[in-house]
């Protein structure tokens, strides 16, 4: 039996996975390695994680273990193949206690969503950028910081204890629950800063602190570096506990001023962002000692606050110039290689200068931030990685960034670790302690199945060209096949960051990165570098997304996924991989105008007795849209009962409506979609249309935002019916008598919200109707999560469809809604499916309308 077998009998063959798509998709990181493991395993539990460990050490098969992959060495990269074992289902709290300050938890808790659970009254200090996703266990792994660092340590500080599976399979536990210990080594700080080469930790008890009961915070500004400098050094020095203090150098201020227009003078040429907390009156009095160093210094002001909105947009400069530096240029990106210094903080200013130094040395922009506080600086360059001669300015700057380190004492990682990227660089800080290390690894592990091929050791890559991630583009542009320029940027334009994670509807429910955005990504960058062909496998991904657009919400870059994968599914149907179901609507949408399969003359059912369709000379064209017509029997009945209330004089197209051709463009039939928009066209302009009205939020974004780039015409008006009836109701033209209390949850869809940015009329109009309460779903708006009907994934994963919807029910249930509204009729079907299996397992009763339902029966 081999080794893969042997995991589908350890662990049950659905958690393990050794499909080619799949393993792609965990192949990256932010780092520009890559590593693509042969199998993928799922462990839930500390004895499931022993079973694989076991089979690894048995068959000498490279185990590595990761959690959410948001490293940005490549540390959690399977760069010698081998199985790839994902801790993302271990996420549990497993024991609370806080009133002895710890909290034990499993390694693929989430970092706030710990926090989340330690509110109003706790928190774990350390917060890396990647708080919103990163794993604990990761954290853990590579001694994580961020923000808070100056003030409160990393993460090995609040590490009370662990356990560990070594490579043998044998569990130990380290560490203890009291205060402080002297019980022989320290195996606990060991193990945290081991990249997951020395075990896998399956548990860890953390140490929590209170929350302070007061947060002040400032953005100060500097005419350069150097006064910047001193009043960190001032500050700090004169025992002013800050609890956070990050700087942007004049590089990084001009990205945040074209990037996101960041408003500063032109006379300031650096920022600090300071927080303090502690006790009101202590604050307080600190915040003017440090106006006062300020001032000494020749600083140009410090804006204070303690509104937390207000600390939100504040740092959002500071948050948001990582992603700010993929949207430069098109096509340019950030790549980090050496980018994450530690230096004494009374030499920081003189570092940033000799940073800015190199980057006039290679003509190479270079954004300097980070962590001034605890003297960690991030130093990132701006490149077209299609380009091998601006990897090779790279090559040397890296180099020179390694001079830099040693000059000044420092180190070439204080919060990032060594993982692949600086393994052919750390020999230069360590010297004869990485072979100290190197034995100490061979002594727990000596047939070098954990993690190889990390931190420098003798199995370690020497290049920054080993194991490169874009080798395909450089060395084989001839295999290039190109989406266009702008797809082609989009794509480049992804950093692997994963903080889709957080958005994603089809990862949430599955947990398989190629279900993430970032997996169809990177999909889709193989596809187009030639490294993949259109196959079946790769299909099945891209057809189940729902192009709700949730990932580029929760993308700090702002991404473009659904442009990806539409562009991405037009190859793979040119390609003859259009799955079956989408070949038969694209037939019955052909033959009968919809892509139901149903006849002509059953879409005007109903439609009230005598009503004259296609009637020139009226002011608004009713657009009813397929799922409307055929599957919602009600829709437009009720429209058209609001239309005569208010007086308004519309038409039809009946029986001679054709589908808008939105499915034909989600599929990936484009030459189809120019016919549905070429024939509508014409109809419209036939009747003499200037303004159309629809409820189907598809039809919406399709008639009003594609069929002007296709050939349609723009002079038409088009409104989705919630902002009609907003207008009606703002303007008196809709009668209202109440139709009773009923506490009702609006449900965003995903086409009218992030698609079309309508998000406040459906809202409007329900607040208007007597009687009903409004209430929201903890997500809502940009970040409400998707029913699951969308991108075809209801005609083409139907289950999937509605294990979607059925979390959606949930999340309404969570808020005490009594009825779900929404302003879709295929979102309205789905959620009605998902209500009915929350009904039958027994977990609430709640109802789902459209909101045209809603508004009929408040009608006087």
């Amino acid at each position: 039996m081999g080794y893969i077998d042997e995991l589908k009998e350890a662990l049950g063959p659905e958690r393990v996975n050794t499909g080619t798509i799949d393993c792609i998709s965990v192949s990256r990181d932010m780092s520009v390695h890559e590593g693509v493991p042969d199998v993928i395993v799922f462990a839930k539990t500390t004895d499931e994680v022993v079973r694989v460990v076991k089979i690894a050490a048995a068959h000498k098969v490279p185990l590595v273990a990761r959690g959410a992959g948001t490293s940005v060495t490549g540390a959690a990269l399977a760069s010698r193949g081998g199985i790839l074992m994902d801790l993302s289902r271990m996420n549990q709290i497993k024991e609370l206690n806080k009133n002895d300050s710890f909290v034990i938890v499993e390694p693929g808790i989430v970092c706030n969503a710990l926090n989340a659970q330690l509110e109003p009254t706790h928190f774990f200090p350390p917060d890396p950028g990647s708080a919103p996703i990163c794993t604990v266990g990761g954290m853990i792994a590579c001694n994580a910081s961020g923000v808070r660092a100056v003030k409160y340590g990393t993460t090995r500080d609040y590490v009370k204890g662990l356990q560990v599976v070594l490579a043998d399979g044998q569990v130990i536990r380290t560490g203890s629950r009291a205060p402080k210990s002297s019980a022989g080594y320290d195996l606990t700080r060991l193990f945290a800063t081991s990249e997951g080469t020395l075990g896998i930790i399956t548990e860890a008890t953390l140490k929590i602190l209170p929350k302070p009961p007061y947060l002040a915070f400032a953005r100060a500004l500097f005419p350069s570096v150097d006064q910047a400098g001193e009043a960190v050094e001032k500050i700090l020095t004169g025992g002013i506990p800050l609890s956070s203090c990050e700087i942007l150098d004049e590089v990084s201020i001009g990205v945040l001023k074209k990037a996101i227009n960041l408003q500063v003078a032109p006379e300031v040429k650096c920022i600090l962002f300071i927080e303090i907390d502690g006790h009101r009156q202590a604050v307080q009095d600190q915040i003017q000692q440090i106006d006062a160093i300020s001032q000494a210094v020749g600083g140009l002001g410090n804006e204070w606050s303690d509104d937390p909105a207000k600390r939100l947009v504040m740092w959002s400069a500071r948050q948001g110039l990582v992603p700010s530096l993929s949207r430069v240029k098109p096509g340019y990106r950030q790549i980090p290689v050496v980018e994450d210094f530690g230096m004494p903080i009374t030499q920081i200013k003189h570092v940033i200068h000799d940073i800015q130094d190199i980057g006039k040395k290679f003509n190479s922009p270079i954004a300097t931030f980070g962590h001034i506080g605890d003297g960690n600086l991030h130093a990132v360059l701006l490149m077209d990685i299609r380009q091998k001669e601006e990897w090779e300015t790279l090559r040397r700057i890296a180099k020179d960034f390694i001079d830099l380190t040693l000059k000044y004492g420092g180190t070439l990682t204080a919060e990032h670790g060594v993982g692949m990227a600086k393994s052919p660089f750390i020999k230069e800080e360590l010297g004869a302690s990485l072979a100290v290390m190197e034995k100490i690894k061979r002594t727990l592990d000596p047939d070098n199945i954990l993690n190889p091929g990390k931190m420098g050791f003798s199995d370690s890559i020497d290049d920054i060209y080993d194991q490169f991630a874009f080798t395909h583009l450089l060395q084989q542009p001839e295999g290039v096949q190109s989406f266009g320029e702008k797809v082609d940027n989009e794509i480049l334009a992804c950093i692997q960051c994963g903080f889709c994670r957080a958005g994603c509807p089809t990862y949430a429910q599955t947990g398989l990165e190629s279900m993430n955005a970032r997996g169809r990504v990177l999909l889709a960058f193989n596809l187009m570098s030639g490294r993949l062909k259109p196959s079946e496998e790769l299909a099945t991904r891209l057809y189940q997304c729902t192009n709700c657009l949730n990932c580029k919400y929760t993308c700090p870059s702002r991404v473009e996924v659904a442009d990806i994968v539409q562009a991405a599914r037009q190859r793979l149907a040119a390609a003859g991989l259009l799955p079956q179901i989408f070949q038969a609507s694209s037939k019955s949408l052909t033959q009968y105008g919809n892509p139901f399969g149903e006849p002509r003359e059953k879409r005007t059912d109903t439609f009230p007795a005598g009503f004259e369709p296609a009637r020139k000379g009226a002011e608004v064209l009713l657009f009813g849209g397929c799922v409307g017509s055929y599957q919602d029997i009600n829709l437009i009945a009720n429209l058209m009962t609001i239309l005569d209330k208010a007086g308004i004089s519309y038409t039809s197209l009946g029986q001679e409506e054709d589908c808008c051709g939105y499915l034909s463009y989600l599929i990936g039939l484009e030459d189809d979609f120019r016919a549905c928009v070429a024939a509508n066209t014409k109809k419209f302009a036939d009747l003499g249309i200037k303004q159309i009205i629809t409820s189907c939020p598809g039809c919406y974004r399709t008639l009003a935002k594609l069929y002007p780039g296709y050939g349609g015409s723009p002079e038409i008006k088009v409104q989705h019916v919630t902002t009609f009836l907003n207008d009606l109701l703002s303007q008196g033209k809709i009668p209202l008598k109440g139709n009773g209390g009923q506490k009702i949850a609006y449900h965003d869809p995903c086409d009218l919200g992030r698609h079309m940015n309508i998000f406040e009329e459906p809202r409007n109009v329900l607040k208007s109707l007597p009687g009903v309460e409004l209430t929201e779903f903890k997500l809502n708006r940009l970040l409400a999560k998707c029913c699951g009907s969308g991108g075809g994934v209801k005609g083409f994963d139907n289950p999937l469809s509605q294990d979607i919807a059925y979390q959606r029910v949930l999340q309404a249930l969570e808020v005490g809604a009594e009825v779900i509204v929404s302003a879709c009729p295929s979102c309205k079907s789905n959620l009605t499916q998902g209500a009915a299996r929350v009904r039958k397992e027994k977990k609430g009763k709640i109802k789902v309308k459209d909101i045209t339902e809603v508004v009929v029966s408040a009608l006087a």
